[in-house]
């Protein structure tokens, strides 16, 4: 921080400093002033020298004594970090940005550092308008499908519900819905995952996966997929592995944006799996009739009532 701030004072002591910045320390200086100048904070060094010139031009004083103090207290504050705020607001106010895809819907969009994201139905992004130093850190609910910028030097984060996801480049999905299993599936690259409740860690690589286990709630690693599989939404297609029926409603739910009602107790008697055309949610209904015995009748434009029959022995 002191270096950011004396590189300001030596602009604007050269008269190199921008409207914007010129106007930033006289703020500084008007606050000094309010609060009052020590003696003991003299400080005579070239730089201070400058400051004190510049100060007593743009204030039109005429007692040096006074302007060694300014210049003094200046360089005290500088480096002790009072008047953050001040600075702070000025030049470092970082704007959020949410981008959200309703259910029904898919978005994409690229970000301030050209990495891409793709949302799925039914998530949320929220990222500044500007990437820090040190890192390029997002939060995501919902599912998005990252390609992101290689950075050697300012890794690329996301933080959902279950999970930190940390990479410096590449490509990957992060599924973390409020209801579902939370996972992080690698396309190609490399992907640091965190649970966040227990702080243990996963490394997985191209067409490795890693879940979150709500019962043991540990992170399970997945070491041989296809990932081009648990990218099928992104092309309109849907995919099941090893799904529930529970869990196949709910995606439906998200990709169709119709309302998937219940009509019998929830009879978990088979997993689906699959690859699915997604171009009509009925299709998809009949060929899980087959799978998971059941019956369905669409009784509005956007509701469907589904008739699950008991597990046969």
């Amino acid at each position: 921080m002191g270096k950011q701030y004396k590189h300001l004072f030596k602009r604007y002591s050269e008269g190199k400093s921008s409207e914007k910045e010129a106007r930033a320390v006289n703020t500084y200086f008007t606050k000094m002033q309010d609060h009052g100048i020590k003696e003991s904070n003299i400080d005579t060094d070239a730089l201070g020298q400058r400051i004190r010139l510049k100060i007593e031009e743009r204030l039109g004083r005429k007692k040096k004594t006074n302007f060694y103090r300014i210049a003094a207290s200046a360089a005290a504050v500088i480096l002790l970090g009072t008047l953050w705020f001040t600075f702070n607001s000025i030049f470092n106010t970082n704007h959020y940005i949410t981008v959200a895809a309703k259910f029904g819907e898919q978005k994409n969009l690229i970000l301030p550092d050209s990495s891409v994201v793709y949302l799925n139905s039914g998530s949320s992004i929220v990222y500044p308008e500007h990437f820090g130093e040190d890192s390029r850190a997002i939060s995501l609910k919902g599912e998005a499908y990252f390609e992101v910028v290689h950075k050697e030097k300012h890794p690329f984060i996301i933080s959902s519900n279950h999970f930190k996801t940390q990479v410096l480049g590449t490509r990957f999905i992060v599924t973390n819905y409020e209801k579902g299993i939370p996972s992080v599936t690698v396309v190609s690259g490399k992907v640091q995952v965190t649970d966040q409740h227990s702080s243990n860690s996963e490394i997985i690589t191209k067409n490795q996966r890693v879940i979150y286990d709500d019962k043991t709630g540990s992170l399970v690693r997945c070491n041989t997929i296809e990932s081009s599989d648990y990218l099928a939404w992104k092309d309109g297609r849907v995919f099941f592995d090893h799904a529930n029926i529970d869990q196949v409603l709910l995606t439906l739910q998200r990709k169709y944006n119709v309302v998937l009602k219940l009509d019998s107790p929830l009879y978990q008697c088979n997993t689906i799996s699959g690859n699915f055309s997604g171009d009509n949610i009925e299709k998809i209904l009949s060929a899980i009739r087959f799978i998971n015995d059941m019956d369905y009748t669409k009784t509005k434009k956007d509701t469907i009532n589904i008739r699950l029959k008991p597990c046969k022995n």
